[in-house]
């Protein structure tokens, strides 16, 4: 079975902090992403943080904790956030992602 996350960017991408909003498995979210520390949190639709989990990708930490967030689809979105960054060089407009 073949599944997909779609990732489209909400706002600026030239920030420090990019919000992306993500649609996979019949679910939504959004995520947070840190430029310059390269660290995703998941958000609300304003991009305000959702209780204190943080992916630190330069630190490779996962810690904290967020009610209601599925950790499975925050780390399918950011893994493919990162996979677009690392492709562009800058925070990417769109990162959607494939699995088989």
């Amino acid at each position: 079975m073949t599944a997909s996350i779609g990732i489209w960017a909400q706002g600026d991408l030239t920030g420090e902090i990019v919000l992306y909003r993500w649609e996979a498995d019949g679910k939504t979210g959004f995520v947070t992403f840190e430029v310059p520390t390269r660290r995703f949190r998941p958000a609300d639709h304003t991009g305000q943080p959702i209780g204190d989990l943080v992916l630190d990708l330069v630190a490779d930490e996962l810690s904290g904790t967020a009610a209601g967030v599925d950790r499975r689809l925050f780390s399918k979105a950011t893994v493919a956030i990162m996979r677009a960054y690392r492709r562009a060089g800058t925070a990417p407009a769109t990162a959607h992602a494939f699995y088989h």
